[in-house]
Protein backbone atom coordinates (compact mmCIF):
# COMPACT_ATOMS: atom_id res chain seq x y z
CA UNK A 1 0.00 0.00 0.00
CA UNK A 2 1.45 3.37 -1.03
CA UNK A 3 0.00 6.76 -0.12
CA UNK A 4 1.40 9.96 -1.61
CA UNK A 5 0.49 13.63 -1.36
CA UNK A 6 1.46 16.93 -2.96
CA UNK A 7 0.38 19.75 -0.65
CA UNK A 8 -0.96 23.25 -1.25
CA UNK A 9 -0.56 24.49 2.32
CA UNK A 10 -3.45 26.68 3.51
CA UNK A 11 -3.95 25.75 7.19
CA UNK A 12 -0.83 25.27 9.35
CA UNK A 13 2.01 25.88 6.92
CA UNK A 14 4.50 23.97 9.10
CA UNK A 15 5.56 20.35 8.73
CA UNK A 16 2.89 19.43 11.31
CA UNK A 17 0.38 19.69 8.48
CA UNK A 18 2.33 17.49 6.08
CA UNK A 19 0.86 14.27 4.68
CA UNK A 20 0.54 11.29 4.61
CA UNK A 21 -0.55 11.85 8.22
CA UNK A 22 -0.56 9.23 10.98
CA UNK A 23 -3.19 9.26 13.73
CA UNK A 24 -2.12 9.72 17.35
CA UNK A 25 -3.16 6.11 18.05
CA UNK A 26 -1.04 5.01 15.06
CA UNK A 27 -3.92 2.95 13.68
CA UNK A 28 -4.75 5.16 10.68
CA UNK A 29 -2.79 6.80 7.87
CA UNK A 30 -4.50 9.46 5.74
CA UNK A 31 -4.07 11.60 2.65
CA UNK A 32 -6.56 14.44 2.43
CA UNK A 33 -7.31 17.04 -0.26
CA UNK A 34 -9.49 20.07 0.51
CA UNK A 35 -10.73 21.86 3.61
CA UNK A 36 -13.08 21.10 6.49
CA UNK A 37 -14.17 24.58 7.51
CA UNK A 38 -15.73 23.73 10.88
CA UNK A 39 -12.62 21.93 12.13
CA UNK A 40 -12.26 24.24 15.17
CA UNK A 41 -15.78 23.31 16.35
CA UNK A 42 -15.12 19.60 15.76
CA UNK A 43 -11.79 19.84 17.58
CA UNK A 44 -13.56 21.05 20.73
CA UNK A 45 -15.84 18.00 20.66
CA UNK A 46 -12.97 15.50 20.57
CA UNK A 47 -11.70 13.67 23.62
CA UNK A 48 -8.14 14.13 22.36
CA UNK A 49 -7.06 17.67 23.27
CA UNK A 50 -3.32 17.60 22.48
CA UNK A 51 -2.46 18.13 18.82
CA UNK A 52 0.85 18.47 17.02
CA UNK A 53 -0.31 21.41 14.92
CA UNK A 54 -3.42 23.41 14.03
CA UNK A 55 -4.34 22.01 10.59
CA UNK A 56 -7.83 20.81 9.74
CA UNK A 57 -6.28 17.58 8.42
CA UNK A 58 -5.19 16.52 11.90
CA UNK A 59 -8.71 17.19 13.24
CA UNK A 60 -10.26 15.21 10.35
CA UNK A 61 -8.03 12.22 11.10
CA UNK A 62 -8.70 12.39 14.84
CA UNK A 63 -12.48 12.64 14.25
CA UNK A 64 -12.44 9.54 12.05
CA UNK A 65 -10.43 7.67 14.66
CA UNK A 66 -12.84 8.68 17.45
CA UNK A 67 -16.28 8.61 15.76
CA UNK A 68 -15.76 6.20 12.86
CA UNK A 69 -15.68 7.18 9.20
CA UNK A 70 -19.39 7.55 8.41
CA UNK A 71 -20.25 9.48 11.58
CA UNK A 72 -17.26 11.77 11.11
CA UNK A 73 -18.12 12.49 7.49
CA UNK A 74 -21.58 13.66 8.56
CA UNK A 75 -19.97 16.19 10.91
CA UNK A 76 -17.68 17.71 8.26
CA UNK A 77 -18.66 20.99 6.60
CA UNK A 78 -16.29 21.39 3.71
CA UNK A 79 -14.90 20.27 0.38
CA UNK A 80 -12.69 17.23 0.39
CA UNK A 81 -11.51 13.94 -0.98
CA UNK A 82 -9.66 11.60 1.35
CA UNK A 83 -8.12 8.17 1.58
CA UNK A 84 -7.47 6.43 4.88
CA UNK A 85 -5.66 3.15 5.55
CA UNK A 86 -6.70 1.22 8.66
CA UNK A 87 -3.59 -0.71 9.73
CA UNK A 88 -5.57 -2.79 12.24
CA UNK A 89 -8.42 -3.92 9.96
CA UNK A 90 -6.31 -3.82 6.78
CA UNK A 91 -8.89 -1.76 4.90
CA UNK A 92 -8.67 1.23 2.60
CA UNK A 93 -11.47 3.82 2.66
CA UNK A 94 -12.10 6.60 0.18
CA UNK A 95 -14.58 9.46 0.74
CA UNK A 96 -15.78 12.60 -1.02
CA UNK A 97 -17.65 15.72 0.14
CA UNK A 98 -21.42 16.13 -0.18
CA UNK A 99 -21.57 18.13 -3.41
CA UNK A 100 -18.42 16.74 -5.04
CA UNK A 101 -16.26 19.83 -4.94
CA UNK A 102 -13.04 17.81 -4.86
CA UNK A 103 -12.28 14.99 -7.36
CA UNK A 104 -11.46 11.38 -6.54
CA UNK A 105 -10.78 8.73 -9.21
CA UNK A 106 -10.42 5.04 -8.43
CA UNK A 107 -10.34 1.68 -10.20
CA UNK A 108 -8.15 -1.21 -11.24
CA UNK A 109 -5.30 -1.50 -13.68
CA UNK A 110 -4.06 -5.03 -14.23
CA UNK A 111 -3.20 -6.27 -10.72
CA UNK A 112 -3.24 -2.81 -9.14
CA UNK A 113 -6.00 -0.99 -7.30
CA UNK A 114 -5.40 2.71 -7.77
CA UNK A 115 -6.87 6.06 -6.76
CA UNK A 116 -5.95 9.70 -7.18
CA UNK A 117 -7.19 13.28 -7.24
CA UNK A 118 -6.04 13.45 -10.86
CA UNK A 119 -6.68 10.94 -13.61
CA UNK A 120 -3.31 11.67 -15.20
CA UNK A 121 -1.54 10.53 -12.03
CA UNK A 122 -2.64 6.94 -12.71
CA UNK A 123 -0.53 6.85 -15.85
CA UNK A 124 2.64 6.24 -13.82
CA UNK A 125 1.32 2.81 -12.81
CA UNK A 126 3.33 0.11 -14.64
CA UNK A 127 1.56 -1.22 -17.73
CA UNK A 128 -1.39 1.18 -17.27
CA UNK A 129 -3.11 0.83 -20.64
CA UNK A 130 -6.46 2.62 -20.44
CA UNK A 131 -9.14 2.12 -23.07
CA UNK A 132 -11.74 4.68 -24.00
CA UNK A 133 -15.17 4.07 -22.53
CA UNK A 134 -17.45 4.72 -25.51
CA UNK A 135 -20.56 5.10 -23.36
CA UNK A 136 -18.74 7.74 -21.29
CA UNK A 137 -17.73 9.45 -24.53
CA UNK A 138 -21.38 9.50 -25.56
CA UNK A 139 -22.20 11.21 -22.27
CA UNK A 140 -19.49 13.76 -22.93
CA UNK A 141 -20.87 14.49 -26.39
CA UNK A 142 -24.29 15.12 -24.87
CA UNK A 143 -23.30 17.30 -21.95
CA UNK A 144 -19.73 18.64 -22.49
CA UNK A 145 -18.63 16.62 -19.44
CA UNK A 146 -18.58 13.00 -18.20
CA UNK A 147 -20.91 12.53 -15.21
CA UNK A 148 -19.89 10.56 -12.13
CA UNK A 149 -19.39 7.71 -11.48
CA UNK A 150 -17.87 7.23 -14.95
CA UNK A 151 -14.62 8.46 -16.44
CA UNK A 152 -13.31 8.50 -19.99
CA UNK A 153 -11.41 5.25 -19.26
CA UNK A 154 -12.99 1.84 -18.86
CA UNK A 155 -12.76 0.51 -15.31
CA UNK A 156 -11.76 3.85 -13.78
CA UNK A 157 -14.51 5.65 -11.86
CA UNK A 158 -15.23 8.86 -9.99
CA UNK A 159 -16.43 8.41 -6.43
CA UNK A 160 -19.92 9.92 -6.32
CA UNK A 161 -20.52 13.03 -4.14
CA UNK A 162 -21.60 12.30 -0.58
CA UNK A 163 -20.18 8.78 -0.83
CA UNK A 164 -17.51 6.57 0.69
CA UNK A 165 -16.17 3.10 -0.02
CA UNK A 166 -14.27 0.73 2.29
CA UNK A 167 -12.35 -2.16 0.74
CA UNK A 168 -10.60 -5.10 2.35
CA UNK A 169 -7.31 -6.47 1.06
CA UNK A 170 -9.23 -9.21 -0.74
CA UNK A 171 -11.55 -6.68 -2.38
CA UNK A 172 -8.60 -4.51 -3.41
CA UNK A 173 -6.92 -7.37 -5.25
CA UNK A 174 -9.88 -9.31 -6.69
CA UNK A 175 -12.49 -8.59 -9.32
CA UNK A 176 -15.30 -7.42 -7.04
CA UNK A 177 -17.66 -4.80 -8.51
CA UNK A 178 -16.26 -1.59 -7.04
CA UNK A 179 -19.36 0.53 -7.61
CA UNK A 180 -21.49 -1.93 -5.65
CA UNK A 181 -19.26 -1.34 -2.63
CA UNK A 182 -19.90 2.42 -2.56
CA UNK A 183 -22.23 3.80 0.13
CA UNK A 184 -23.73 7.21 0.78
CA UNK A 185 -23.44 9.17 4.00
CA UNK A 186 -25.52 12.03 2.50
CA UNK A 187 -27.96 11.71 -0.41
CA UNK A 188 -28.88 14.82 -2.36
CA UNK A 189 -31.92 13.06 -3.81
CA UNK A 190 -33.28 11.94 -0.44
CA UNK A 191 -32.60 15.22 1.37
CA UNK A 192 -33.95 17.38 -1.46
CA UNK A 193 -37.12 15.31 -1.86
CA UNK A 194 -37.81 15.61 1.86
CA UNK A 195 -37.20 19.38 1.90
CA UNK A 196 -39.28 20.03 -1.22
CA UNK A 197 -42.18 18.17 0.37
CA UNK A 198 -41.80 19.90 3.77
CA UNK A 199 -41.49 23.56 2.76
CA UNK A 200 -40.43 26.44 4.99
CA UNK A 201 -43.59 27.89 6.56
CA UNK A 202 -42.28 31.31 7.57
CA UNK A 203 -42.60 34.66 5.84
CA UNK A 204 -40.28 36.07 3.19
CA UNK A 205 -38.74 38.39 5.80
CA UNK A 206 -38.08 35.43 8.09
CA UNK A 207 -36.52 33.45 5.24
CA UNK A 208 -34.36 36.46 4.37
CA UNK A 209 -33.19 36.81 7.98
CA UNK A 210 -32.33 33.13 8.32
CA UNK A 211 -30.58 32.99 4.95
CA UNK A 212 -28.54 36.09 5.83
CA UNK A 213 -27.37 34.39 9.03
CA UNK A 214 -26.39 31.22 7.13
CA UNK A 215 -24.55 33.19 4.45
CA UNK A 216 -22.62 35.24 6.98
CA UNK A 217 -21.54 32.15 8.90
CA UNK A 218 -20.73 30.15 5.76
CA UNK A 219 -18.59 33.03 4.48
CA UNK A 220 -16.90 33.48 7.86
CA UNK A 221 -15.87 29.82 7.93
CA UNK A 222 -14.43 30.06 4.42
CA UNK A 223 -12.38 33.14 5.30
CA UNK A 224 -10.37 31.18 7.91
CA UNK A 225 -6.92 30.90 6.36
CA UNK A 226 -3.23 31.24 7.14
CA UNK A 227 -2.62 32.67 3.65
CA UNK A 228 -4.03 35.71 1.77
CA UNK A 229 -7.59 35.39 0.37
CA UNK A 230 -9.88 37.20 -2.08
CA UNK A 231 -13.07 36.84 -4.11
CA UNK A 232 -13.87 36.16 -7.77
CA UNK A 233 -16.35 38.91 -8.67
CA UNK A 234 -18.34 38.63 -11.91
CA UNK A 235 -20.88 41.33 -11.15
CA UNK A 236 -23.77 38.85 -10.88
CA UNK A 237 -26.06 38.26 -7.91
CA UNK A 238 -24.15 35.34 -6.39
CA UNK A 239 -20.57 36.62 -6.49
CA UNK A 240 -21.71 40.13 -5.45
CA UNK A 241 -23.43 38.63 -2.41
CA UNK A 242 -20.33 36.68 -1.42
CA UNK A 243 -18.13 39.76 -1.91
CA UNK A 244 -20.44 41.87 0.25
CA UNK A 245 -20.47 39.24 3.02
CA UNK A 246 -16.66 39.08 2.93
CA UNK A 247 -16.13 42.83 3.00
CA UNK A 248 -18.60 43.18 5.87
CA UNK A 249 -16.50 40.78 7.95
CA UNK A 250 -13.08 42.08 6.94
CA UNK A 251 -11.19 44.93 8.63
CA UNK A 252 -9.33 45.71 5.40
CA UNK A 253 -10.30 45.87 1.70
CA UNK A 254 -10.81 42.38 0.30
CA UNK A 255 -8.99 41.58 -2.94
CA UNK A 256 -11.54 41.12 -5.74
CA UNK A 257 -10.83 39.82 -9.25
CA UNK A 258 -12.74 39.96 -12.53
CA UNK A 259 -12.03 39.64 -16.24
CA UNK A 260 -13.70 41.02 -19.33
CA UNK A 261 -13.67 40.26 -23.07
CA UNK A 262 -12.38 42.74 -25.59
CA UNK A 263 -14.95 43.60 -28.29
CA UNK A 264 -17.61 41.22 -26.92
CA UNK A 265 -21.23 41.51 -25.80
CA UNK A 266 -20.36 38.99 -23.07
CA UNK A 267 -18.27 41.55 -21.20
CA UNK A 268 -19.54 42.21 -17.66
CA UNK A 269 -16.31 43.56 -16.17
CA UNK A 270 -17.78 47.04 -15.80
CA UNK A 271 -20.57 45.66 -13.58
CA UNK A 272 -18.03 43.99 -11.30
CA UNK A 273 -15.96 47.18 -11.16
CA UNK A 274 -18.98 49.24 -10.10
CA UNK A 275 -19.87 46.79 -7.33
CA UNK A 276 -16.26 46.60 -6.15
CA UNK A 277 -16.19 50.39 -6.01
CA UNK A 278 -19.33 50.49 -3.89
CA UNK A 279 -18.11 47.78 -1.49
CA UNK A 280 -14.62 49.26 -1.25
CA UNK A 281 -12.74 46.12 -2.27
CA UNK A 282 -9.23 46.23 -3.68
CA UNK A 283 -10.26 45.45 -7.24
CA UNK A 284 -8.20 43.79 -9.99
CA UNK A 285 -9.43 43.32 -13.56
CA UNK A 286 -8.00 41.94 -16.79
CA UNK A 287 -9.37 42.09 -20.33
CA UNK A 288 -9.05 38.96 -22.46
CA UNK A 289 -8.53 38.94 -26.23
CA UNK A 290 -8.72 36.21 -28.83
CA UNK A 291 -4.93 36.01 -28.74
CA UNK A 292 -5.04 35.33 -24.99
CA UNK A 293 -7.37 32.42 -25.72
CA UNK A 294 -5.11 31.18 -28.52
CA UNK A 295 -2.15 31.15 -26.13
CA UNK A 296 -4.09 29.12 -23.58
CA UNK A 297 -6.26 26.76 -25.65
CA UNK A 298 -3.64 24.27 -26.92
CA UNK A 299 -2.83 23.18 -23.35
CA UNK A 300 -6.08 23.75 -21.48
CA UNK A 301 -7.59 20.32 -22.22
CA UNK A 302 -4.78 18.66 -20.24
CA UNK A 303 -5.74 20.44 -17.03
CA UNK A 304 -9.08 18.62 -17.01
CA UNK A 305 -7.70 15.05 -17.25
CA UNK A 306 -10.61 13.95 -19.47
CA UNK A 307 -12.61 15.63 -22.24
CA UNK A 308 -14.35 18.77 -20.95
CA UNK A 309 -15.96 21.43 -23.12
CA UNK A 310 -17.61 24.15 -21.06
CA UNK A 311 -16.23 27.18 -22.93
CA UNK A 312 -16.15 29.26 -19.75
CA UNK A 313 -13.16 27.09 -18.79
CA UNK A 314 -11.02 29.72 -20.54
CA UNK A 315 -12.09 32.82 -18.57
CA UNK A 316 -12.21 30.73 -15.38
CA UNK A 317 -8.60 29.65 -15.89
CA UNK A 318 -7.50 33.22 -16.61
CA UNK A 319 -9.28 34.75 -13.60
CA UNK A 320 -7.80 32.01 -11.38
CA UNK A 321 -4.34 32.92 -12.65
CA UNK A 322 -5.06 36.60 -12.02
CA UNK A 323 -6.22 35.86 -8.47
CA UNK A 324 -3.16 33.72 -7.73
CA UNK A 325 -0.95 36.73 -8.44
CA UNK A 326 -2.11 38.17 -5.09
CA UNK A 327 -3.85 35.45 -3.03
CA UNK A 328 -3.78 31.70 -2.37
CA UNK A 329 -7.46 31.29 -1.42
CA UNK A 330 -10.46 32.80 -3.23
CA UNK A 331 -14.22 32.60 -2.69
CA UNK A 332 -16.78 32.30 -5.49
CA UNK A 333 -20.56 32.40 -5.97
CA UNK A 334 -21.01 28.90 -7.40
CA UNK A 335 -24.31 27.17 -6.61
CA UNK A 336 -26.76 30.06 -6.57
CA UNK A 337 -28.41 29.25 -9.89
CA UNK A 338 -29.10 25.59 -9.11
CA UNK A 339 -30.37 26.27 -5.57
CA UNK A 340 -32.37 29.45 -6.10
CA UNK A 341 -33.76 28.99 -9.63
CA UNK A 342 -31.44 31.32 -11.49
CA UNK A 343 -30.96 29.97 -15.02
CA UNK A 344 -32.93 31.53 -17.86
CA UNK A 345 -33.31 28.08 -19.38
CA UNK A 346 -35.48 27.09 -16.42
CA UNK A 347 -38.01 29.79 -17.21
CA UNK A 348 -38.22 28.91 -20.92
CA UNK A 349 -38.47 25.20 -20.24
CA UNK A 350 -41.33 25.58 -17.77
CA UNK A 351 -43.26 27.77 -20.22
CA UNK A 352 -42.83 25.19 -22.98
CA UNK A 353 -43.82 22.37 -20.61
CA UNK A 354 -47.01 24.17 -19.65
CA UNK A 355 -47.89 24.52 -23.34
CA UNK A 356 -46.95 20.88 -24.02
CA UNK A 357 -49.34 19.59 -21.38
CA UNK A 358 -52.28 20.97 -23.37
CA UNK A 359 -51.36 18.81 -26.40
CA UNK A 360 -52.58 15.15 -26.57
CA UNK A 361 -49.79 12.61 -25.97
CA UNK A 362 -50.65 10.70 -29.13
CA UNK A 363 -50.18 13.82 -31.25
CA UNK A 364 -46.86 14.65 -29.56
CA UNK A 365 -45.57 11.12 -30.18
CA UNK A 366 -46.65 11.22 -33.84
CA UNK A 367 -45.00 14.59 -34.57
CA UNK A 368 -41.86 13.66 -32.63
CA UNK A 369 -41.56 10.34 -34.49
CA UNK A 370 -41.79 12.08 -37.85
CA UNK A 371 -39.10 14.56 -36.86
CA UNK A 372 -36.77 11.81 -35.62
CA UNK A 373 -37.24 9.99 -38.95
CA UNK A 374 -36.47 13.21 -40.80
CA UNK A 375 -33.33 13.72 -38.71
CA UNK A 376 -32.16 10.18 -39.51
CA UNK A 377 -32.04 10.93 -43.24
CA UNK A 378 -30.39 14.32 -42.80
CA UNK A 379 -26.62 14.47 -42.84
CA UNK A 380 -26.43 15.98 -39.36
CA UNK A 381 -29.98 16.58 -38.13
CA UNK A 382 -28.89 18.42 -34.98
CA UNK A 383 -31.72 20.95 -34.86
CA UNK A 384 -34.35 18.44 -35.99
CA UNK A 385 -33.33 16.00 -33.25
CA UNK A 386 -33.64 18.74 -30.64
CA UNK A 387 -37.15 19.67 -31.77
CA UNK A 388 -38.15 16.01 -31.94
CA UNK A 389 -36.94 15.43 -28.39
CA UNK A 390 -38.68 18.52 -27.01
CA UNK A 391 -42.01 17.93 -28.75
CA UNK A 392 -42.12 14.25 -27.79
CA UNK A 393 -41.21 14.79 -24.12
CA UNK A 394 -43.57 13.04 -21.70
CA UNK A 395 -42.17 14.71 -18.57
CA UNK A 396 -40.49 18.01 -17.78
CA UNK A 397 -36.98 16.53 -17.52
CA UNK A 398 -37.19 14.81 -20.91
CA UNK A 399 -38.04 18.22 -22.37
CA UNK A 400 -35.16 19.80 -20.45
CA UNK A 401 -32.72 17.46 -22.18
CA UNK A 402 -33.35 19.27 -25.45
CA UNK A 403 -31.92 22.40 -23.83
CA UNK A 404 -28.95 21.01 -21.94
CA UNK A 405 -27.73 18.46 -24.52
CA UNK A 406 -25.21 19.66 -27.08
CA UNK A 407 -25.92 16.51 -29.12
CA UNK A 408 -29.33 14.95 -28.45
CA UNK A 409 -28.25 11.81 -30.31
CA UNK A 410 -24.39 11.65 -30.23
CA UNK A 411 -24.50 8.01 -31.33
CA UNK A 412 -25.37 9.29 -34.84
CA UNK A 413 -21.90 10.81 -35.06
CA UNK A 414 -19.97 7.91 -33.54
CA UNK A 415 -18.74 4.89 -35.52
CA UNK A 416 -19.22 2.62 -32.48
CA UNK A 417 -22.55 3.95 -31.21
CA UNK A 418 -23.43 3.48 -27.56
CA UNK A 419 -26.64 5.13 -26.45
CA UNK A 420 -25.67 6.76 -23.13
CA UNK A 421 -27.39 5.48 -20.00
CA UNK A 422 -29.22 8.27 -18.16
CA UNK A 423 -29.10 6.91 -14.60
CA UNK A 424 -29.40 10.26 -12.84
CA UNK A 425 -32.14 11.43 -15.19
CA UNK A 426 -34.18 8.37 -14.29
CA UNK A 427 -33.41 8.70 -10.57
CA UNK A 428 -34.59 12.32 -10.41
CA UNK A 429 -37.61 11.63 -12.66
CA UNK A 430 -38.70 8.82 -10.34
CA UNK A 431 -39.03 11.17 -7.34
CA UNK A 432 -42.42 12.48 -6.25
CA UNK A 433 -41.73 16.24 -6.19
CA UNK A 434 -44.47 18.84 -5.80
CA UNK A 435 -43.49 21.14 -8.70
CA UNK A 436 -41.86 20.72 -12.13
CA UNK A 437 -39.30 23.42 -11.28
CA UNK A 438 -37.92 21.20 -8.51
CA UNK A 439 -36.96 18.51 -11.01
CA UNK A 440 -34.89 20.96 -13.08
CA UNK A 441 -32.97 22.40 -10.13
CA UNK A 442 -32.30 19.03 -8.52
CA UNK A 443 -31.19 17.42 -11.78
CA UNK A 444 -28.72 20.26 -12.34
CA UNK A 445 -27.48 19.99 -8.75
CA UNK A 446 -26.59 16.30 -9.09
CA UNK A 447 -25.19 16.60 -12.64
CA UNK A 448 -24.29 19.98 -14.11
CA UNK A 449 -23.14 21.60 -10.85
CA UNK A 450 -20.97 18.69 -9.74
CA UNK A 451 -19.61 17.48 -13.05
CA UNK A 452 -19.35 20.75 -14.98
CA UNK A 453 -19.27 23.87 -12.81
CA UNK A 454 -17.20 22.44 -9.98
CA UNK A 455 -14.88 20.50 -12.31
CA UNK A 456 -14.25 23.71 -14.23
CA UNK A 457 -13.47 25.79 -11.16
CA UNK A 458 -11.49 23.13 -9.29
CA UNK A 459 -9.20 22.24 -12.19
CA UNK A 460 -8.65 25.86 -13.20
CA UNK A 461 -7.88 26.96 -9.65
CA UNK A 462 -5.67 24.01 -8.73
CA UNK A 463 -3.69 24.32 -11.96
CA UNK A 464 -2.79 27.79 -10.70
CA UNK A 465 -2.19 26.67 -7.07
CA UNK A 466 -5.27 28.57 -5.94
CA UNK A 467 -7.84 27.13 -3.53
CA UNK A 468 -11.41 28.08 -4.45
CA UNK A 469 -14.19 28.01 -1.82
CA UNK A 470 -17.95 28.35 -2.38
CA UNK A 471 -20.04 29.69 0.55
CA UNK A 472 -23.37 29.06 -1.23
CA UNK A 473 -22.58 25.33 -1.33
CA UNK A 474 -22.47 25.00 2.44
CA UNK A 475 -24.82 22.05 3.02
CA UNK A 476 -26.84 24.09 5.54
CA UNK A 477 -27.65 26.63 2.82
CA UNK A 478 -28.34 23.86 0.32
CA UNK A 479 -30.84 22.16 2.61
CA UNK A 480 -32.54 25.44 3.55
CA UNK A 481 -32.78 26.48 -0.12
CA UNK A 482 -34.51 23.21 -0.96
CA UNK A 483 -37.15 23.96 1.68
CA UNK A 484 -38.07 27.39 0.30
CA UNK A 485 -41.33 27.65 -1.67
CA UNK A 486 -41.05 28.66 -5.32
CA UNK A 487 -42.62 32.04 -4.56
CA UNK A 488 -39.44 32.92 -2.66
CA UNK A 489 -37.27 31.94 -5.62
CA UNK A 490 -39.24 33.06 -8.68
CA UNK A 491 -41.04 36.40 -8.54
CA UNK A 492 -42.22 38.78 -11.30
CA UNK A 493 -40.35 36.85 -13.99
CA UNK A 494 -37.00 36.70 -12.15
CA UNK A 495 -35.25 33.95 -10.21
CA UNK A 496 -33.28 34.17 -6.94
CA UNK A 497 -35.95 36.36 -5.32
CA UNK A 498 -34.85 35.79 -1.71
CA UNK A 499 -31.16 36.10 -2.64
CA UNK A 500 -31.91 39.45 -4.28
CA UNK A 501 -33.71 40.57 -1.11
CA UNK A 502 -30.64 39.70 0.97
CA UNK A 503 -28.32 41.45 -1.50
CA UNK A 504 -30.47 44.60 -1.48
CA UNK A 505 -29.47 45.06 2.17
CA UNK A 506 -25.81 45.35 1.14
CA UNK A 507 -25.68 46.78 -2.40
CA UNK A 508 -28.12 49.19 -4.12
CA UNK A 509 -30.50 47.43 -6.50
CA UNK A 510 -29.46 49.83 -9.29
CA UNK A 511 -26.00 48.17 -9.33
CA UNK A 512 -27.17 44.54 -9.27
CA UNK A 513 -30.43 44.50 -11.25
CA UNK A 514 -28.88 43.47 -14.58
CA UNK A 515 -29.79 40.79 -17.15
CA UNK A 516 -27.99 37.46 -16.61
CA UNK A 517 -25.36 36.73 -19.30
CA UNK A 518 -23.35 33.93 -17.74
CA UNK A 519 -19.59 33.55 -17.76
CA UNK A 520 -19.05 32.20 -21.25
CA UNK A 521 -16.41 33.11 -23.79
CA UNK A 522 -17.02 34.46 -27.33
CA UNK A 523 -16.15 31.09 -28.86
CA UNK A 524 -17.97 31.74 -32.13
CA UNK A 525 -15.88 34.81 -33.00
CA UNK A 526 -12.68 33.15 -31.77
CA UNK A 527 -13.23 30.08 -33.99
CA UNK A 528 -13.83 32.41 -36.90
CA UNK A 529 -10.68 34.33 -36.03
CA UNK A 530 -7.58 33.55 -33.96
CA UNK A 531 -8.50 29.90 -33.24
CA UNK A 532 -9.40 29.04 -36.84
CA UNK A 533 -6.12 27.39 -37.82
CA UNK A 534 -5.95 25.43 -34.55
CA UNK A 535 -9.45 24.07 -35.13
CA UNK A 536 -8.78 23.29 -38.78
CA UNK A 537 -5.76 21.20 -37.86
CA UNK A 538 -7.61 19.14 -35.24
CA UNK A 539 -10.55 18.42 -37.55
CA UNK A 540 -8.68 17.26 -40.66
CA UNK A 541 -10.29 14.27 -42.30
CA UNK A 542 -7.09 12.21 -41.99
CA UNK A 543 -6.98 12.65 -38.21
CA UNK A 544 -10.65 11.83 -37.74
CA UNK A 545 -10.42 8.71 -39.93
CA UNK A 546 -7.23 7.52 -38.26
CA UNK A 547 -8.87 7.73 -34.81
CA UNK A 548 -11.80 5.57 -35.94
CA UNK A 549 -14.17 7.16 -33.42
CA UNK A 550 -16.30 9.63 -35.40
CA UNK A 551 -17.85 9.76 -38.87
CA UNK A 552 -15.30 11.92 -40.71
CA UNK A 553 -17.81 13.10 -43.35
CA UNK A 554 -20.21 14.40 -40.70
CA UNK A 555 -17.39 16.15 -38.84
CA UNK A 556 -16.25 17.76 -42.09
CA UNK A 557 -19.80 18.93 -42.82
CA UNK A 558 -20.11 20.39 -39.33
CA UNK A 559 -16.93 22.42 -39.82
CA UNK A 560 -17.84 23.44 -43.38
CA UNK A 561 -21.30 24.72 -42.45
CA UNK A 562 -19.90 26.72 -39.55
CA UNK A 563 -17.06 28.27 -41.56
CA UNK A 564 -19.42 29.32 -44.33
CA UNK A 565 -21.87 30.73 -41.76
CA UNK A 566 -24.65 28.35 -42.73
CA UNK A 567 -25.20 27.13 -39.16
CA UNK A 568 -24.32 28.28 -35.63
CA UNK A 569 -22.47 25.09 -34.73
CA UNK A 570 -19.84 26.68 -32.49
CA UNK A 571 -21.01 24.88 -29.30
CA UNK A 572 -20.92 21.46 -30.99
CA UNK A 573 -17.58 22.28 -32.56
CA UNK A 574 -16.08 23.29 -29.23
CA UNK A 575 -17.28 19.96 -27.89
CA UNK A 576 -15.49 18.14 -30.74
CA UNK A 577 -12.36 20.27 -30.50
CA UNK A 578 -11.89 19.78 -26.77
CA UNK A 579 -12.09 16.01 -27.27
CA UNK A 580 -9.62 16.18 -30.15
CA UNK A 581 -7.21 18.30 -28.16
CA UNK A 582 -7.40 15.95 -25.19
CA UNK A 583 -7.12 12.82 -27.35
CA UNK A 584 -4.00 13.94 -29.19
CA UNK A 585 -2.21 14.95 -26.00
CA UNK A 586 -3.17 12.13 -23.62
Amino acid sequence: MALGHCRLAVQDLSQDGHQPMHSACDRYVMVFNGEVYNFAEIRQSLSQQSFKGHSDSEVVLCAIAEFGLKAALRKFNGMFALAIWDKQQKTLSLARDRVGKKPLYFGRSNDFFCFSSELKALKVIPDFTPELDMQALGQYMRFNYIPAPYSIYQGIYKLAPGSFVTLTVDELTSEHDLLDKCKQYWSALDVAAHQFNHPFSGTLDEAQTHLTHLLEDSTRLRMISDVPFGVLLSGGIDSSLVASMMQKQSARPVNSFSIGFSHSDKDEAHLAKNIAGYLGTSHNELYVSGQDALDLVPDIAQHYDEPFADSSQIPTFIVAKLAKSKVTVALSGDGGDELFYGYNRYFRNIKNWQISQKIPDALKRAVSGQLFRLASIQKLGLTTNKYANEIGAMNVLDMYMSRVCKWVAPENLMLQPHTPEQHKLRAVSALDLPRPEHYLMLYDYVTYLCDDILVKTDRASMANSLELRSPLLDHRITEFAWSLPMSMKFHEGKGKHVLRKVLDQHIPNSLTNNPKHGFGAPIKSWLNGPLNDWAEDLLTQDKIEQQGIFDSEKVALLWHDFKHKKKKYHTQLWNMLMFQSWYHNQ
